[in-house]
């Protein structure tokens, strides 16, 4: 089954070039989004990221869902209802030691280990991982195995054809799947104050799932670049920054960023569907990343962008801070300012000990009303803000966007 709403999409290279960025309050017919609409824009906009990029969500409606916990080991079995195919994976289980808050432990959900869960254990998190990378559930390339796929083989219809990126996210969708059939209760973790995280690759997944999925509470994509967070039309190679201020060198000059087509080439397009390999300029997609952040936006729902600043040209760390700016007018105008933040580290390609501290006093504050140990105004801007640092040719880029006011 597929989310899919009736969406009259062109052919991709009919899709005008868009620049700086697509406009979130048009529809693609032109239309303005009116008080109201978004909703009806955001389904819009999932459907082409659906049609055009990632390929379809299975939203679990043809499938029937059994769990075993041994020790720390989680075995999740899934039956396609309407073919009988079954499949099946693993995650691991760390729980802290504290004592849970009423309803259980807030719960992170990783794409991969290496999250600092010791770090979150220490603050009452408890964190679910896929284990082996998620490989079990979509090998990493275009080869299309895995659990996922040995219940949804990819095909030639458009409408059997879902990515890697995605796929990966269903795994994770099947956590919450569990968590919500009586795991939650048998090891005392909220089904409901989850966060989903993952880095790299992987951070593009933590993305896609946590568009797809709402009942992921906290979306918190790490070093996540194009085809994550990253903006594809924002290119900083060649351009140097001052990165005194987080201990790191005053001069450091971007090296090349990710290409629309090293994702296009046989070793990443596996993580798309097909169409996306008719897209031959960033332009000439239909949209853009800061739409992919701007749909989490929904009433108690959050998103934690994690980024770094050192190492991290190939990844392209001010093309997500400008994401950042552009789905935080998504949700400033949809009365949800606070419910989106980053979070730029000095460096390390992973999500850092610093990034899970500022994650959890973030969450506490707004889930569980709690005092935070740390400046949540730190969070509301980057080392890409400071003036040394600006471009200022991105000032006013949103300057043209419709207004939508309700």
């Amino acid at each position: 089954m597929s989310n899919r709403t009736d969406f009259d999409f062109k052919d991709p290279s009919d899709f005008p070039n868009t620049f700086p960025l697509p406009d979130p309050f048009l529809f693609f017919d032109g239309r303005p989004v009116g008080a109201g609409e978004w909703p009806l824009r955001a389904a819009e906009i999932r459907e082409a990221y659906q049609r055009c990029m990632y390929g379809r969500w299975r939203d679990g409606s043809d499938e029937k869902l059994g769990y075993e916990l041994s020790g720390s080991s989680l075995k999740i079995t899934v039956k396609r209802l309407s073919t009988g195919s079954s499949a099946s994976f693993t995650a691991t289980v760390t729980l802290p030691d504290a004592a849970s808050p009423d309803g259980g432990y807030p719960v992170i959900v990783g794409m991969h280990a290496g999250i600092s869960e010791e770090t979150a254990a220490k603050r009452g998190y408890a964190v679910i991982t896929l284990d082996s990378f998620a490989h079990d559930i979509a090998s990493d390339d275009a080869c299309r195995t895995g659990a996922f796929y040995d219940l949804y083989p990819y095909g030639p219809d458009p409408d059997e054809q879902t990515g890697v990126l995605m796929a990966c996210g269903w795994g994770c969708s099947k956590i919450i799947d569990a968590l919500e059939a009586g795991l939650a209760k048998e090891i005392n973790v909220s089904p409901v104050n989850t966060v989903v995280t993952g880095v790299s690759r992987w951070g593009k997944a933590a993305l896609v799932c946590g568009a797809f999925d709402r009942r992921f509470k906290m979306v918190a994509p790490s070093c996540s670049g194009a085809g994550g967070a990253a903006l594809y039309r924002y290119v900083s190679e060649g351009r140097t920054y001052d990165f005194s201020s987080k201990g790191e060198p005053s001069r450091y000059t971007y090296a090349k960023n990710e290409p629309l087509e090293s994702l296009q080439s046989p070793a990443e397009r596996g993580w798309f569907n097909d169409e996306f390999l008719g897209f031959k300029s960033a332009e000439s997609l239909p949209v853009d990343q800061h739409l992919l952040c701007g749909i989490i936006a929904d009433p108690g729902r959050f998103l934690f962008i994690i980024g770094s600043c050192v190492g991290e040209d190939w990844v392209n760390a001010p093309a997500m801070w400008y994401s950042y700016l552009g789905a935080r007018k998504i949700f400033e105008a949809l009365g949800l300012g606070e419910n989106i933040a980053i979070n730029i580290h000095a460096k390390g390609h992973a999500v850092i000990p610093e990034d899970v501290e500022y994650m959890t006093d973030y969450f506490n504050a707004l889930v569980y009303k709690k005092p935070p140990e740390k400046d949540l105004d730190d969070l509301k801007t980057s080392v890409f803000a400071l003036e040394q640092n600006a471009d200022h040719g991105m000032d006013g880029f949103d300057k043209e966007w419709t207004e939508m006011r309700g």
